[in-house]
């Protein structure tokens, strides 16, 4: 006769491939979704499973989302421990950027946790999807952190821990991916990842003096969310890092204005301020014409007829301003004259403050 722990064991066994399905689907689910937006009737849906089979094997949307980023961190970590071995380590830190950048998409639910401020609610804090989950991120970072400090000690720089590489890529990553690049193509991969280990080894060098812009930033009060700062802080460092010549210019004059922004939490911002994703109608005076535009980070620029980016002429100029604020955008005879004559919509203000 079986033990009850024989009998617990065969249990566990029979229900991994069940498990294994069920994770399968919620990975995609989450993934399309996101945590806030995914219910366990759509996890059920796509499973192909009835809602109380799944409460059945799993306590709560919260207990699904966690089995499945200790997964995807599983695979991860698997990706990157014979890194840690190789003879060489600028080799072994050039694929741990290659493989970071080609599975951004399918790993992003492992970091989102620990990338994102808690106060946004996107997705349980790491300390509530268990410590497996957290163990395992320690795990990366320690690898990481293994592999370029070997290649400071190889080059002979002191001074520079480890661990601020690991921290410094897992930012480069985010922004460039997040807010600056499409889906990489194979034939840009190799040398954006050079590019990124020579910023990660060498530094990012002092920014030399400008030559003065044709462009004057006005002074102006900016109010910003501390996650919007935090994400434009990161837009301006990847800019100066790989943009051309005409992004770095407007880089500069957005990173002017955000030194004299007044920082506050989402729900402080006042409703009739131009944020990032918001939906305004602006006239040209002079023409007697209006467009909606909506503004947004460089990479979703050509996503939608209305969006402008934030490294724009105007994208730059509208970006802070209020409700019936009237301004010009360009210098000389080419200035233009505009004045926001509606919102029409504002993330910080609608409650969506992870846009």
């Amino acid at each position: 006769m079986m033990s009850g722990q024989e009998i617990n064991a065969g249990g566990k066994k029979r229900r991994q491939p069940v498990d294994s399905a069920i994770l399968d689907a919620a990975e995609q689910v989450f993934g399309w979704k996101g945590y806030q937006q995914t219910t366990m009737e759509a996890l059920a849906r796509e499973a192909r499973i009835s809602v109380g089979t799944l409460y059945n094997l799993f306590k709560s949307k919260e207990d699904i989302y966690g089995r499945v980023v200790q997964r995807v961190g599983e695979f991860v970590v698997r990706r990157i421990e014979p890194l840690a071995r190789a003879s060489d380590p600028e080799a072994a830190a050039l694929d741990v950027i290659r493989l970071r950048l080609c599975n951004y998409v399918n790993d992003r639910l492992f970091f989102q946790p620990f990338c994102f401020p808690a106060y946004l609610g996107l997705q349980p804090e790491p300390a509530r999807l268990g410590p497996e989950v957290n163990r395992l991120y320690q795990q990366y970072v320690d690898l990481v952190e293994q592999i370029f400090g070997r290649c400071l000690e190889k080059a002979g720089q002191t001074g520079t821990p480890g661990m601020k590489m690991a921290v410094c890529l897992e930012g480069m990553i985010t922004a460039f991916m997040g807010y600056w690049s499409e889906p990489l193509q194979s034939d840009n991969l190799a040398k954006v990842a050079r590019h990124m280990k020579t910023v990660l080894l060498r530094g990012i060098a002092p920014a030399v003096d400008q030559p003065e812009s044709d462009t004057v930033a006005e002074s102006r009060a900016i109010y910003i969310s501390r996650y919007d700062l935090e994400r434009l802080s990161e837009l301006i460092k990847v800019v100066r890092a790989f943009g051309k010549e005409e992004n770095q210019k407007y880089a500069d004059i957005l990173d002017d204005e955000l030194k004299h922004a007044r920082v506050t939490s989402p729900r402080e911002v006042p409703p009739d301020v131009v944020t990032m994703n918001s939906k305004v109608r602006v006239a040209n005076p002079t023409t007697g014409t209006d467009r909606v535009y909506t503004l947004v980070f460089p990479r979703n620029a050509d996503s939608a007829p209305e969006n402008i980016s934030i490294l724009s002429p105007l994208g730059t100029a509208v970006f802070g301003r209020r409700l019936g604020d009237v301004f010009t955008v360009d210098a000389g005879e080419d200035a233009q004259m505009y004045e926001i004559t509606q919102m029409l919509y504002q993330p910080e203000a609608s409650g969506d403050y992870h846009l």
